[in-house]
């Protein structure tokens, strides 16, 4: 018996006489792969006790007890979760382990019928075609195919806009949709953080169909769960929150995924106006709203970028021309209500 199998057989031996599933994770070395992994396991482990056993990961910055704090300060999100965690000497290798109240209030997630999959992927593939690049929304993308375009010059080269849908992740009937929603998020940063850009620039993730009527909780689960543990991919990846019913007045807070303050922006218009003098500023109730609908989509969704993409995006120079630019041409197209 080698060495590893060993660890293995003293692992499997920790899991207190059966009352946990083992599941060894060699290849976790890095942050973004612990939330990966954990996140993965949560979504398709049927709410089964669960150890997930990390024998390569140092955790030199306290990434497990960080990640372990958010689980739990989002246990009702997560359908009544407990999560713990261990460390070498006092058990063979650092883990992670999962258990359940045997009550909870959180809905499971309904899984989308490939139909309903099929046609959500599709309304996203049109609002870029149409809405995003038809408009010039976004002076980085031209179409699904090219994205991250213009961008040579900070070492970002061109490549396609992925779609993925929650309903793409392993799940059992009994998650939450949060944990798919994190788990689709983590899978989403792995693929952009090990593939090359010419493989995908840019990702959009379509979350669970039952946010799409629920702002509210579509941006919680993001702002609680999802952006309390991107520490964990520090300096890869941008995220931003976009829904059907967007409006930053409800969120009332900045944070990270979120759109700008409309004070922001109002300071943006002064540059804007200043440079295009034929420009007409909108009074604050337009403004506010057509800010709002920048961040309009389909259906409850997350893009991902990679950092070099939001350093350019958020370069001030682009922000002061692109904010205000939108703003204008969505009121002048009256794809705003006024």
């Amino acid at each position: 018996m080698g060495l590893k199998d060993e660890l293995i057989e003293e692992c499997e031996d920790t899991s207190y006489d059966d009352i946990f599933e083992p599941i060894m994770e060699f290849d976790v070395t890095e942050g973004y792969q612990l939330a990966t992994s954990v996140f993965s396991h949560l979504a398709a482990c049927d709410r089964k006790a669960t150890q997930i056993w990390l024998p390569q990961f140092r955790n030199r910055g306290g990434e497990i007890e960080r990640l372990t704090s958010v689980l739990n300060d989002n246990s009702d999100r997560l359908g009544g979760l407990f999560a713990d965690f261990q460390h070498w000497p006092e058990v063979p290798a650092s883990m992670v382990e999962f258990q359940w109240s045997d009550e909870t209030n959180q809905q499971s997630y309904e899984k989308e019928t490939p139909d309903e999959t099929e046609t959500a992927v599709r309304n996203t593939h049109d609002y870029v075609d149409n809405h995003l690049c038809g408009l010039g929304l976004c002076p980085f993308t031209k179409s699904m195919k090219r994205a991250a375009i213009g961008l040579d010059s900070v070492g970002v080269r061109e490549g396609p806009v992925i779609v993925r849908h929650s309903a793409d992740v392993i799940s059992s009937t009994s998650t939450s949709p949060a944990a798919v929603t994190a788990a689709m998020y983590w899978q989403g940063v792995s693929e952009i953080i090990e593939q090359p850009e010419t493989s995908v620039a840019t990702h959009l993730l379509v979350a669970p169909k039952c946010y799409d009527d629920d702002f509210k909780s579509f941006f919680k689960t993001c702002d609680n769960l999802i952006e309390k543990t991107v520490i964990l991919s520090p300096g890869s990846v941008g995220r931003v929150w976009f829904h059907p019913k967007y409006k930053l007045s409800e969120v009332g807070y900045t944070s990270g995924g979120h759109a700008p303050p409309l004070h922001e922006i109002d300071g943006l218009f002064d540059t804007y106006v200043a440079e295009n003098p034929q420009a007409e500023r909108p009074d604050e109730e337009n403004m506010a709203k057509a800010h709002d609908k920048t961040r309009w989509t389909p259906h409850a969704t997350i893009n991902l970028l990679r950092a070099k993409q939001l350093k350019a995006a958020t370069d001030n120079r682009n922000r002061a021309r692109v904010f205000p630019r939108n703003i204008l041409k969505l009121l002048s197209k009256n794809l705003v209500e006024i």
